[in-house]
């Protein structure tokens, strides 16, 4: 096995092994957990995140609700850190 034959079997290794650790990481999350958890960077940041809330029709605050939440509606849902 020559070089090249080798570093392109060593990054198809390494393409795999990303591959398989991030569906690990995310494959038990659902779609909508993603989501929220797309928005929370957003929350500290005030006008940035009613920008992004009025962009994206998403809550900033974790909940899947439109625009802004109390955090009293019944489809909250607490991310585990």
């Amino acid at each position: 096995m020559d070089s090249e034959s080798a570093y392109a079997l060593l990054s198809l290794a390494a393409l795999t092994f990303f591959y398989l650790a991030t569906q690990a990481c995310l494959g038990g999350r659902s779609q909508r957990q993603i989501e929220e958890a797309t928005m929370l960077p957003f929350a500290d940041d005030e006008p940035v995140a009613r920008r992004m809330e009025r962009a994206t029709g998403r809550s900033s605050t974790g909940c899947s609700c439109p625009g802004r939440c109390d955090g009293g509606c019944a489809s909250r849902v607490e991310m585990d850190a």
